[in-house]
């Protein structure tokens, strides 16, 4: 009879692969986690960036930006897109659009961060019972490990789009373990409450 495999690497592809007793969870799944989380977050980043951010730096910023919105319309229903000079935003607005852009960003990484530090997953998990543990000891992620999961999930959302993203799904063909690039970095997994098998409680 063989040896069960001592290596590492071997033993987290036994428990969290396919037919393990902690299998990661399926592409399908984390998709659609992902974007229950995109459009909760973008709705809560809109609200900061428009209700008490811009308000705040930019006063103007609102009045500026749909009259860029209509000299927009105007141009594209002109006829004329071609031929024409694209409407740019004044430098005022685009000041205020970089400052909006990095309040949404920091909403992304906090909103992602302390939702894997703290509720092991972000609500889109939760809302479909996957959870994040990590692969040292497959318990809960730590807060550091949290922060850096969300940080490296954030800026391959918002940097070098949409090579990143590529990189990130390319890495599920050099493991067994459906771990994606921040799975990776992070030295995490996500993995499904409801395909989770628990052995019985022998008894007495």
């Amino acid at each position: 009879m063989s040896e069960p495999p001592t290596n590492p690497s071997n033993l987290l592809d036994t428990i969290l692969g396919e037919g393990g007793s902690v299998p990661s969870a399926r592409l399908g799944i984390r998709a659609l986690a992902f974007l229950l989380d995109f459009v909760l977050c973008s709705a809560i980043a809109a609200l900061i960036i428009w209700k008490f951010a811009l308000p705040q730096s930019h006063p103007g910023s609102y009045l500026e930006f749909n009259a860029w919105v209509e000299q927009l319309t105007v141009w594209m229903d002109s006829g004329n897109a071609t031929s024409e000079t694209l409407p740019k935003p004044n430098d005022a607005l685009l000041e205020a659009l970089r400052y909006a852009s990095e309040i949404q960003l920091l909403t992304f990484w906090a909103y992602f961060a302390l939702g894997e530090a703290f509720l092991a997953g972000s609500l889109g998990k939760r809302a479909c019972r996957l959870r994040t543990i990590n692969t040292i000891n497959l318990g809960p992620i730590s807060f550091f490990g949290g922060i850096l999961r969300g940080g490296i999930k954030t800026l391959a959302l918002f940097f070098f789009f949409p090579i990143t993203i590529a990189l990130n799904l390319g890495a599920l063909f050099f493991n067994k373990r459906r771990q994606l690039g921040h799975d990776l970095l992070a030295r995490s997994a996500v993995i499904d409450e409801k395909h989770l098998k628990i052995a019985p409680t022998e008894q007495s």
